[in-house]
């Protein structure tokens, strides 16, 4: 049976189910012909090609040189670190043809980049030399900032106003050393006053396959969600005080010994101060029944990656599966002791020229003696999502959701140039458009569950139709037309892609 088919009849299958189941180089300037894979950089010219690039193992080629351009904030050690291949390397066409490709993914899912062209050319009949070509991003960004405080952007448009809407600015800036490194800081007012600041720095260490991720947030707010009823939350609101205060500093190792496998390891510390307004409306609110509480934690993810494009992928596929603990014993009273297991796996497929599929399966399970309200995190919010649910909140801590999609590309990748902007970071797009069919189901099971929550600890499903629109700077705006298992229809706007 052919991928094709396989694909095809688990949509049908599960769209019935829902239905009935009630060397490093420093930048140079080259003469070389510049070109890419999709197509030349200058149309009067075209690359050199590689005969025979394909279907052929006997002929081998030695790569002599390597040209990087454009890279004007890149170190070239950087981009290296991307590429699988060396001076010097001798491969038969097909591989250098696969190697080549994969350089350039690799270097686009950097986030350095919007465009890498590709072009070789042949001095003789077997040494090769290659040039990359790139269009680097803007590297800072000041930013306003409206933030919700609903768990999702359609829980709010539901009944939109700007009370429900804090704001303030953001300041990210990338690549500044041209090593990829990364800060962040973010502050906001109005019923959540924060202070948010990040650290990404370069990769250090041998063959540069190790990071530090540094993190502090302040935040106190007057208004706090302190259960869920008809599935959607109770919020709590004091006017005069602030209902809640938490801070947590916490600091990371990624390492990241090839190309796809990253390992994080995790160490942080969590300090949370609430109203006893909140205890007095749920007592589950905080563990063991305390208003007051601090704890450390820590946690390991490992993550396989071999998407084509991280941002909107359309084939290839993501392994990921991580344990945390809340509440190490390192403290006197640490009133914490709960254990969270997520696993998540991802796979994309190209069916025909215009045909994709995807399918992904999400879990998480979290098991202590202190099991609380405070950071519960089920069904409902932006990135734990079975579509076709977004006006519902599904509280617990334990839940899997499976998706699908089927896609149709209506509108093939261009780019074009928008004249009256100088930058090429900016002026130069690409965007495409895909018809996008899917079916999702999931459940979350909820030890306390109440009556009046009845999508707790029951079977969850829809199917429906949208479009995706993947643009530059990993932009992705879809829109979707959902039917769930209970007759519900609804129109729905997401900025992240389906899966």
């Amino acid at each position: 049976m052919s991928l094709k088919t396989v694909y095809l009849l688990l949509f049908i299958t599960l769209g019935c189910t829902m239905v009935h189941g009630n060397g490093l180089l420093q930048p140079a300037t080259s003469t070389d012909v510049p070109g890419t894979i999709a197509g030349a950089l200058n149309k009067d010219d075209a690359p050199e090609a590689l005969p025979p690039m394909k279907g052929s193992t006997s002929a081998h080629y030695v790569i002599h040189r390597i040209t990087l351009e454009g890279n004007h904030a890149t170190r070239a050690s950087t981009i290296m670190r991307e590429i699988p291949f060396a001076l010097g390397d001798s491969l038969s066409g097909d591989r250098l043809a696969a190697r080549l490709e994969q350089a350039r993914l690799n270097l686009m899912n950097t986030g350095l980049f919007n465009f890498v062209e590709t072009a070789v050319k042949m001095p003789d009949s077997q040494a090769v030399a290659i040039r990359f070509h790139f269009v680097e991003r803007w590297n800072i960004w000041p930013l306003p900032v409206l933030e919700l405080e609903e768990p999702n952007l359609n829980q709010w448009l539901d009944d939109p106003s700007f009370s429900a809407l804090n704001y303030g600015i953001s300041i990210n800036a990338y690549n500044l050393s041209g090593r990829n490194e990364s800060i962040h800081l973010g502050a906001r007012a109005g019923n959540v006053q924060s202070l948010h600041l990040k650290l990404n720095t370069p990769y250090f260490g041998r063959g540069k396959s190790v990071r530090a991720e540094l993190e502090y947030s302040l935040d106190r707010s007057k208004r706090r969600a302190y259960g869920t009823e008809d599935n959607e939350q109770l919020i709590a609101r004091l006017t005069d005080a602030y209902i809640s205060q938490e801070y947590a500093f916490s600091g990371a190792l990624r390492l990241r010994p090839g190309f796809y496998n990253t390992h994080l390891f995790s160490f942080s510390f969590h300090y949370h101060n609430y109203a006893d307004t909140l205890l007095e409306l749920n007592p589950r609110f905080g563990p063991d029944g305390k208003s007051s509480f601090s704890f450390f934690s820590a946690g390991y993810t490992f993550r396989r990656d071999r998407r084509d494009i991280i941002a909107y992928p359309l084939e290839g596929y993501l392994v990921e599966a991580g344990i945390t603990q809340n509440g190490l014993g390192l403290l006197s009273e640490e009133n914490m002791r709960v254990t969270s297991l997520f696993a998540s796996l991802r796979h994309y497929a190209k069916l025909t020229d215009h045909w994709y599929a995807a399918w992904s399966a999400h879990g998480k399970w979290s098991e202590g003696t202190t099991l609380s309200y405070f950071d519960r995190e089920g069904l409902g919010f932006s990135h734990s999502l079975v579509r076709g649910y977004e006006h519902y909140v599904i509280d617990g801590h334990k839940f899997f959701i499976f998706k699908t999609n089927l896609k149709y590309n209506l509108l093939p990748e261009r780019v074009t140039e928008i004249s009256r902007i100088p930058s090429e970071a900016l002026s130069r797009i690409h965007y495409a458009l895909y018809l996008n069919f899917f079916t999702d189901v999931g459940i979350m099971d909820d030890r306390h569950y109440l009556s009046d929550n009845n999508l707790a600890n029951r079977w969850l499903s829809a199917t429906g139709i949208g479009l995706d629109l993947h643009t530059y700077y990993d932009i992705v705006l879809r829109y979707e037309f959902s039917l769930n298992r209970h007759g519900e229809t609804g129109l729905f706007f997401h900025l992240a892609a389906p899966i």
